[in-house]
């Protein structure tokens, strides 16, 4: 069995299950999800209160009992066994896995058929030779809503482009703020530019939590749809839209990073900003697929 931790919202959901689904398949067992830390309120104020985002899937939501999850994880002293031996020949038969950093560790491909998975896993090799599965994995359980259906038809006969734009809690937020680096006008007018240079006729859809930003800040004379309908719950069927683009202009947010993973349009562009994290230290080079464009 394969116990992955969700954690964050929906995007880094999608990331967790996405690396937990390649290893169930790989050994051909079941894959089950914890769920102790969704909905955690941090007195703080240092994060956002999430909820579960991935029942909005046609997934095969399994959640894994405390009892499993106690096994699995064990204790402090068994947790750091399990690291060390992700880089020793010894194989176990269980391993607690907690991601070391940010990019791509390779070690936890070879993961055994029980393991425990804790970390963000934000790089599609942890999960691209699944990505058939995934796709139907993240079809819309639910019905879209009219006005998403509406804008869906108009945005498959267009070259439409999504762009994201992500400022709410990346600027209310102090934890994210310090983390994030702050994707400004020039990054979006440059992209803009950059898509009507190889795409005729190009339409931006823009997908936003501050949309006003936009407005006040990348002056452009190209044609921009406002996308403002899909708040809170709903925000899943943003996801589901910014797929159904041509190409797609993406914020440093796992949240538009599925929008255009997604997207299977053939001939697809899709921009991502060169920075991430205002922080080197964190190496960001996995997280954005070769294809990409990052500017």
């Amino acid at each position: 069995m394969i116990i992955v931790k969700l954690m964050g919202g929906m995007g880094n959901q999608m990331f967790q299950y996405a690396f937990g689904k390649q290893l169930a398949l790989k050994h051909n067992v079941k894959l089950k999800l914890d769920l102790t830390e969704i909905s955690n309120v941090n007195l703080n104020g240092n994060y956002s209160v999430r909820e579960l985002g991935l029942d909005n899937f046609n997934i095969d939501l399994t959640i894994a009992t405390k009892e499993e999850i106690k096994v699995y994880k064990g204790t402090k002293i068994s947790k750091l066994i399990n690291l060390l031996l992700l880089y020793s020949p010894i194989k176990a038969n269980k391993l607690y896995i907690r991601e070391p950093y940010f990019h791509f560790f390779k070690k936890a491909l070879i993961a055994p058929k029980d393991s425990y998975l804790d970390g963000y896993w934000q790089s599609e090799k942890y999960f691209s030779r699944v990505r058939s599965e995934l796709i139907k994995d993240f079809t819309l359980k639910s019905k879209l809503s009219e006005e998403s259906k509406l804008l869906s038809q108009n945005i498959e006969k267009q070259n439409s482009v999504s762009i994201h734009v992500r400022k709410g809690d990346y600027l209310s937020i102090a934890a994210n703020k310090n983390l994030y680096e702050d994707c400004g006008p020039a990054y979006y007018k440059k992209s803009m530019e950059k898509i009507a240079g190889l795409v005729n006729d190009p339409v931006f859809y823009l997908f936003s939590d501050d949309p006003e930003w936009f407005k006040k800040n990348v002056s452009t004379t190209f044609k921009v749809e406002y996308v403002t309908h899909n708040r809170g719950k709903d925000s899943y069927q943003d996801i589901y839209l910014m797929s159904l683009c041509k190409h797609n202009i993406i914020a440093n947010s796992s949240f538009s990073w599925w929008g255009a993973w997604l997207n299977t349009y053939k001939d697809k562009i899709v921009i991502a900003p060169k920075k991430w994290f205002k922080n080197d230290s964190k190496d960001s080079s996995d997280l954005i697929p070769e294809t990409w464009i990052r500017l």
